[in-house]
């Protein structure tokens, strides 16, 4: 037999943490990948060393690699973060009904 398992309202499921997360994640890649991009208009094709490897890494496809998992990345904060919203107004309403259930029990005794 299945055993009801009930979530208290206060438990979010850990969405701030993985907003937080998601989000540090997503502007930390785009900010690679605007460095490299950009690198790579600046710097020229006759660079050498690490300027070339630079030049070389931002003329392939990896910078706009990196863009579409920084999107990713960002897209599922912002998700998260809705999902932080609904259950802080849950926990928000479960507070309210316990206080009505509570003074009810009072004036009952």
């Amino acid at each position: 037999m299945f055993k009801i398992r009930y979530f208290s309202a206060h438990s979010d499921f850990k969405t701030g943490k993985f907003c937080k997360f998601s989000i540090f994640i997503g502007v930390l890649l785009l900010i690679i990948a605007l460095f490299f991009i950009i690198s790579g208009y600046l710097i020229g094709e006759g660079s050498s060393g690490i300027l070339g490897q630079i030049y070389y890494l931002s003329t392939s496809t990896i910078p706009y690699s990196i863009l579409a998992f920084s999107i990713i990345f960002l897209a599922t904060g912002v998700i998260l973060y809705f999902f932080y919203c609904q259950f802080a107004k849950l926990a928000k309403i479960a507070d309210e009904i316990e206080k009505v259930d509570e003074s009810n029990d009072i004036t009952d005794k």
